[in-house]
């Protein structure tokens, strides 16, 4: 048997709310972990947060987690850490335009400027009683870097100002310290330099021996593009933005119509 890799974006691909996957999706997956497949959840989450997802299609199911910076592999977790010059860049970047800019561990938050309710409301979408992640304020940039050991990626939220977030994005792309993304046009996606989804998803084909033309990815939004291209059958969901759609391959149903499930079903009949 040809052994296949599929991996899927968590939000807006594989979860149907953020928070669950269909029965359906799950059964399908299952089948296919069955005959010798290997499946990851790939997500900016972090860590815990990706494996409250991860563990509802099967405890076999493994996981890219922070944009490409974490990932498993063999029962080994590898990690990619921010250092300290690209948390130092983003700090100073952030609080120049008044902005909070939230960094993840595998199970805790870090922040130094208080986030606004909407942004805390925006986090808390993700979240889960089950995830066992811890938030902590560090409140200086020196206390910040106490943590730089331990650091994979970070985000900065701005829902209701767009201009104060295209010129951050505009510093952080100048200093060149760090690989930068976005899930949606609210946010910048910080992530160590040379590192995003599509990277470990290199590193688990050459490891792994599973080339590209038997690697499967589905995405569907801006963050998602990097791995599409590192797949050869890359899946646009229903419901992915324009440029996803036009860089995909394929395109299968929504994640509110188990387009997962109905994608796999049809190619491994």
């Amino acid at each position: 048997m040809d052994k296949y890799l599929i991996i899927s974006d968590i939000d807006g691909t594989l979860a149907y709310d953020h928070q669950h996957v269909s029965a359906k999706t799950v059964a399908v997956l299952q089948q296919l972990l069955d005959a010798g497949h290997e499946f990851y959840a790939a997500t900016g989450r972090m860590y815990n947060l990706a494996k409250v997802i991860a563990d509802q299609v099967d405890d076999r199911a493994e996981i890219i987690a922070s944009n490409g910076a974490v990932y498993d592999f063999n029962g080994d977790r590898v990690h990619h850490l921010m250092g300290e010059h690209a948390l130092t860049l983003t700090e100073q970047a952030a609080a120049a335009q008044n902005l909070p800019a939230v960094y993840f561990t595998d199970d805790t938050v870090y922040y130094t400027k208080t986030p606004s309710q909407s942004v805390i409301d925006t986090m808390m979408s993700f979240a889960s009683a089950a995830a066992n992640i811890a938030v902590k304020q560090v409140h200086t940039l020196e206390n910040l870097l106490g943590h730089v050991g331990e650091i994979t990626n970070g985000i900065i939220f701005s829902p209701h100002d767009p201009e104060s977030l295209a010129r951050t994005m505009m510093t952080l792309a100048a200093s060149n310290a760090m690989h930068l993304s976005a899930s949606d046009a609210t946010n910048i996606e910080l992530i160590p330099k040379h590192v995003d989804k599509s990277t470990a998803i290199a590193e688990l084909q050459a490891k792994t021996g599973i080339p590209a033309s038997r690697t499967i990815v589905f995405g569907d939004g801006l963050n998602d593009l990097g791995m599409l291209k590192a797949a050869g059958i890359s899946v646009a969901m229903g419901n992915a933005v324009p440029d996803v759609a036009k860089a995909a391959r394929f395109q299968t149903l929504s994640n509110t119509e188990d387009g997962i499930a109905h994608f796999l079903e049809n190619y491994f009949k």
